[in-house]
């Protein structure tokens, strides 16, 4: 496209701020015009914008709102295009339009009723999903054929539910079962701001999450849905190529092995994961970018360099189509042996542009096929943008193709003769590793920071030492073994994958335990992660000079990581538990087994690195039967364990806390957040002034939105079936 630079920037009249703005903006078309070959790379940014506006909405949008306003957008589009800047705006409003339209389309489409009654259900259903978690516990995913409350078929029944199965049980995907669970709403945020999973469960169609209350009985001569048949043919296949793996492999090298196969991570213990957390390497475990690269590039060379062992094919034809086309069709097939998470399905959609481009005869890696991948995602699956392996993987990208565009010549080294070649290639190929390793850990530590309230310090080591042993043993004796394992012969190859998965292991267990591998991070507001995000897309994108007010943008967003909101309580969503800071501005919380989850999330986002059980000791705290109470900041808070304690506490409390609902008349108190309450607003924080106290609860960051229905008053479950339930977060 020509850009003619409009005649009022050319030729600036008026005063000194009319000829600074034409000055201003005569360099900006300028610098414009030279980076028209960039322009294309902001289109899935602007498109994500669109779609990240639809869930930052505080009340859903009617469809029919979303396809007005992409129509207006189009239609200024196509009236500005003589006009620069106007071209320039419309475009960007353009694609924001079509992001807001695809999400609220998405949105319509996976529809499907959630539970707003908590109470005991009798199911029928097939199981979608099984996952055995210990010996005792195990979770399954149920496609619900009928639910049934009071003996009475509910009629807006949701599509599917997640349910965690007590006592020996083993079941497969496809077989009809029918129990009776627990089940309530899919679990809300455990504090004001904190990751929704009601929204992920909406995305998968699971309306409602519980525990099991009697053992699952099969339903026989039930017919499969058509979709299942094939689904539980290959989840079938996957269980045993788990049990094979982990036969020849015990221990936890064998559930290692079986992760990396065919993404079965329940049988990993937490000393294996606190190992590769705090080495950098636990993404190795979640099958996605990194595995379907290994695999696809694998295959893609290997096939390259049979066909050229044959001059009559490699001569004839296009060797790098044809392996393009082997390499997309195996890694196909280990998408479905994975699992096909969600994860492992943006990868694999990346994966088949860049193989696309290379049967295209275009540039295989390069920013633009990464807009390109990143847009199809955005385009088919909208709520990818939220999800954080899709903000990790595209940032490490993007971030290792624009570095290499940059500053890749550097790194290229041609020998003049073999001693050069032996001398300075391994230098060349380390610093490679390194720098790779480098600026993907950089691009990743800022939504590390804002998700998991970690840094990982010696990331780098980790993957530096550490991946090889999984690139280069145990992914390629991975792909024999799958081969070999037809006709038996898999042991052999899963020897050698073992010593792979060990040697990693070993490189996690030793920089996991060096001192201040990982630093606690208190968690930060979202716009300090926006202007550091914006800052990297301005610093990658574009290639002149100008790239360089990125930097300035990161450096806000990182200014802004030292504002953090600690509020003085912190009351979780079913009034089980609640924390106070106490004079050294640490959290503390009376002595309890229940809700381990939600303090330990707590304690994360505040940067703390203590376990539930050292901050459930009951300092500042004193507790008896009926209640437990503690002075804040000259504030009586008062949590209530049984109804005895509702008379007094109500003559002497500030802040009443209790599980049930409060059915009297209580004066003293200035807040009273009782089961009803933390029921319909969700997790409360709380913050304390001079004779001022401000309230924020989960409910008013989620807006009213289909993830988040209004929630009907929670029924109370016979004294015959209650019990702890366990954490479904």
């Amino acid at each position: 496209m020509s850009i003619v630079v409009p005649a009022e920037l050319r030729e600036p009249r008026g005063g000194r701020f009319s000829r600074a703005l034409a000055t201003a903006g005569r360099a900006l078309a300028t610098e414009l015009d030279a980076e028209q070959g960039r322009w294309f790379l902001w289109i899935p940014v602007f498109f994500g914008a669109g779609v990240g506006a639809y869930f930052a909405l505080p009340a859903e949008p009617d469809l029919s709102l979303s396809g007005g306003l992409l129509l207006l957008a189009l239609s200024l589009r196509i009236l500005a295009r003589t006009q620069l800047f106007a071209f320039l705006l419309t475009t960007i409003v353009l694609c924001a339009s079509a992001g807001f339209f695809a999400a609220k389309v998405r949105t319509a489409i996976v529809a499907a009723p959630v539970l707003e009654r908590h109470g005991a259900y009798s199911i029928e259903g097939v199981v979608e999903q099984f996952d055995r978690q210990t010996e005792k516990r195990a979770r399954a995913i149920i496609r619900l054929s009928s639910l049934k409350y009071d003996d009475a078929e509910m009629r807006a029944r949701p599509f599917r539910v997640r349910v965690s199965l007590r006592g020996d049980v083993d079941l497969r995907p496809g077989e009809a079962i029918r129990f009776r669970a627990i089940l309530g709403p899919p679990p809300e945020p455990v504090m004001p701001g904190g990751y929704d999973f009601a929204r992920a469960s909406y995305y998968q169609a699971i309306g409602g999450s519980g525990y099991s209350l009697t053992k699952p009985e099969k339903i026989e001569g039930g017919a499969l849905p058509w979709d299942m048949v094939p689904r539980t043919w290959l989840a079938d296949l996957r269980g045993r190529i788990g049990e094979r793996i982990k036969a020849a492999l015990p221990g936890q090298t064998g559930e290692i092995a079986a992760a990396l196969t065919v993404g079965q991570t329940a049988g990993l213990d937490e000393k294996s994961m606190d190992d590769l957390r705090a080495s950098g390497l636990a993404h190795i475990i979640s099958i996605s970018g990194m595995h379907m690269s290994l695999v696809a590039g694998g295959m893609f060379w290997f096939v390259r360099w049979v066909l050229a062992l044959f001059p009559s094919i490699a001569l004839r034809y296009s060797t790098r189509g044809l392996a393009a086309m082997a390499a997309l069709f195996v890694v196909t097939v280990y998408l479905a042996l994975s699992g096909a998470a969600v994860g492992a399905v943006r990868a694999y959609l990346m994966i088949a542009v860049v193989f696309l481009a290379i049967l295209l005869n275009r540039p295989a890696l390069s920013l633009r096929n990464v807009a390109l991948a990143g847009l199809v995602i955005l385009v088919v699956l909208p709520d990818s943008l939220i999800d954080i392996s899709f903000q990790m993987s595209f940032a490490a990208t993007a971030a290792l193709i624009a570095g290499y565009e940059r500053f890749g010549r550097y790194l290229h080294f041609e020998a003049r003769n073999i001693r050069e070649r032996l001398a300075w290639q391994p230098v060349y190929l380390l610093g490679g590793v390194l720098v790779t390793t480098a600026t993907a850990g950089l691009a990743v530590e800022p939504f590390s920071a804002y998700h998991f309230h970690t840094l990982t310090t010696y990331a780098a080591l980790g993957n530096l030492v550490g991946a090889p042993p999984v690139d280069f043993i145990a992914m390629p004796a991975m792909i024999v073994a799958l081969i070999a394992m037809p006709f038996g012969l898999e042991d052999a190859p899963l020897a050698v994958m073992g010593v792979g998965v060990d040697a990693m292991m070993a490189v996690a267990h030793w920089v996991g335990g060096l001192p201040g591998s990982t630093v606690p991070v208190a968690a930060f507001p979202f716009a300090a992660l926006l202007l550091i995000v914006s800052g990297g897309l301005w610093l990658v994108i574009w290639r002149r000079s100008w790239r360089v007010l990125g930097l300035g943008l990161i450096g806000v967003g990182v200014a802004m990581t030292s504002i953090h909101a600690r509020p003085d309580i912190l009351v979780d969503r079913d009034a089980k538990l609640v924390a106070v800071r106490d004079r050294e501005g640490r959290l503390q919380a009376p002595k309890t087994r229940r809700a381990s989850y939600a303090l330990q999330q707590w304690l994360r986002a505040d940067g703390d690195t203590r376990k539930p059980k050292e901050a459930a000791t009951g300092a500042g705290w004193q507790c008896d039967r009926t209640s437990c109470v503690s002075m804040v900041k000259a504030r009586l808070v008062s949590l209530i364990a049984r109804p005895d304690a509702i008379e007094e506490d109500c003559r002497r409390a500030a802040i009443l806390v209790m599980s049930m609902d409060l059915a009297r008349p209580c004066p003293a108190p200035k807040l009273v957040l009782d089961r009803g309450a933390l029921w319909e607003r969700g997790a409360a924080a709380i913050s304390l002034g001079d004779g001022a106290m401000a309230v924020t609860t989960a409910s008013e960051g989620r807006g009213d939105r289909p993830w988040s229905p209004t929630r009907r008053k929670r029924e109370k479950i016979r004294a015959e079936v209650e019990g702890d339930e366990p954490a479904e977060d």
